[in-house]
């Protein structure tokens, strides 16, 4: 039997939440290369230590350690788009059929928004609406 993973499915909520809470951290730390696919690999390699750290951290919304403009405006952006990717899942109805598969799917839809250079931050990913509230 083939493994299905739905767009409301809570590995696609721990994925996103992984990448906010373990991205905020890296652009704490300055690390903007590859944020996204590293954020992820973090979460899969080490769920344990993931676990042990979200207990610590701010909750998923907040600015928590970032003081930087640069850093703080690239962590509203992602926000904003794991929110119209949430969105955009649910309308879809997208599915996929591992854990690689969504990962992946991630990465090519959140990366653009850690990988514009600081001065097209303001403008919103091609393609995408505002989430609805």
């Amino acid at each position: 039997m083939q493994l299905k993973i739905k767009w409301n499915d809570d590995r696609v909520r721990g994925a996103t939440t992984a990448i906010l809470l373990i991205g905020r951290a890296r652009l704490a730390r300055g690390q903007t290369e590859n944020l996204i696919a590293d954020a992820l690999t973090e979460y899969r390699d080490d769920p344990a230590g993931y676990k042990v750290n979200k207990a610590a951290w701010p909750d998923a919304q907040a600015l928590g350690p970032l003081h930087k403009p640069v850093h703080v405006e690239r962590y509203k952006k992602l926000l904003l788009a794991v929110a119209a990717l949430h969105q955009k899942m649910t309308e879809n109805k997208r599915q996929s059929n591992s854990l690689l598969e969504l990962d992946n799917y991630l990465i090519a839809s959140l990366s653009r928004v850690t990988a514009l250079p600081v001065e097209n931050l303001s403008a919103a990913p091609k393609g995408w609406a505002s989430p609805k509230k």
